[in-house]
């Protein structure tokens, strides 16, 4: 009895040991199992996508064949532009690639003077020295005639003393004389900076090339009166020395600019370019004037400036 009472304890504790291992190695597995979802919810096909990724990638497809397309158009038009038979179209896209190489010359060239701006002050230069010289010829002239030029060498400003009465349109008897010798010898200047058909230049007369676009008659008064008067007698002032002055030189009309415009032209300004403070008598007298405006034509580009010589050389047919 006794041996098969100790025999009992000892399978109890195999048994136990047994059901220890039994239970550590289901705890092994479980531990082996999660790990193994684990991996598989980190693991993707590199060959798929998640749908609302797959969506953004379609749109985006699309806008690039979409864009691709307009570039398609846009170079076809531009292929078709150069590759035009019209003759007006190919000389814009011969002129655009001269000006495009005159560029690249000058930049390869350092220090290369900017050619629009040597010319524009050759123009400034050779206005002032016109002006100069017909307010000289003015002065010589025509006597007790009060002519200055404006600051800016813009203008010849004639003063309203002795050319029109007070609130009168029409200029006086000594006025009338005056304007009819500005007219003369204006007429015989012109020519050297217009075009058409009293064109007469010379590169004496006119070394920096310049072309006159307009010359204004300009009407002012000072600031005694109504704005609107004040504009309209500006205005009928400017009208009355226009109509004299080409009633005594009909052929004034004839010098053109660059539009083949006359270049002759009438403005009125009223009181609102006083050159002088209204305070004083001479100060309104200085404002209450006939300015003749002399604006040059300006290059847009540095074509247009050998376009300019070209028609000032140009011998009349």
């Amino acid at each position: 009895m006794r041996g098969a009472g100790g025999t009992r304890p000892q399978e109890e504790e195999e048994e136990s040991v047994f059901i220890s291992m039994a239970d550590m190695t289901i705890s092994f597995l479980f531990v082996i199992m999660i790990l193994l979802a684990f991996f598989a919810s980190q693991f993707t096909d590199p060959d798929t996508v998640p749908h609302s990724q797959y969506d953004e990638l379609l749109k985006q497809k699309d806008d690039i064949l979409r864009q691709k397309n307009d570039m398609e158009k846009e170079l076809h038009q531009v292929q078709a532009i150069v590759g035009a038979a019209d003759l007006q179209v190919s000389d814009e896209v011969q002129a655009m690639k001269d000006e495009l190489e005159d560029l690249r010359r000058k930049l390869a060239v350092p220090g290369a003077p900017n050619q629009m701006e040597v010319y524009n002050n050759r123009v400034w230069e050779t206005r002032r020295a016109l002006l100069t010289s017909l307010k000289k010829q003015i002065d010589d002239e025509i006597k007790g005639v009060n002519v200055s030029i404006s600051a800016n060498f813009e203008s010849l400003q004639f003063s309203g003393d002795g050319l029109f009465e007070t609130n009168v349109d029409v200029p006086t008897a000594a006025g009338s004389l005056r304007v009819s010798k500005i007219a003369e010898i204006l007429d015989r200047n012109l020519g050297c900076y217009s075009l058409g058909p009293r064109k007469r230049f010379s590169p004496d007369c006119n070394p920096g090339y310049a072309v006159i676009d307009s010359l204004q008659v300009e009407g002012h008064t000072d600031d005694r009166g109504a704005d609107i008067l004040n504009m309209r007698l500006s205005a009928n002032r400017a009208s009355s020395v226009y109509s004299l002055m080409t009633s005594q030189r009909a052929d004034l009309v004839k010098f053109y600019n660059r539009n083949a415009q006359p270049v002759l032209s009438v403005a009125g300004f009223g009181k609102g370019r006083p050159i002088q403070s209204n305070a004083t008598d001479t100060g309104k007298d200085a404002n209450r004037r006939i300015d003749l405006r002399f604006i040059m034509a300006v290059p847009a580009k540095e074509t247009d400036i050998s376009a300019i010589k070209n028609a000032l050389s140009e011998v009349p047919r």
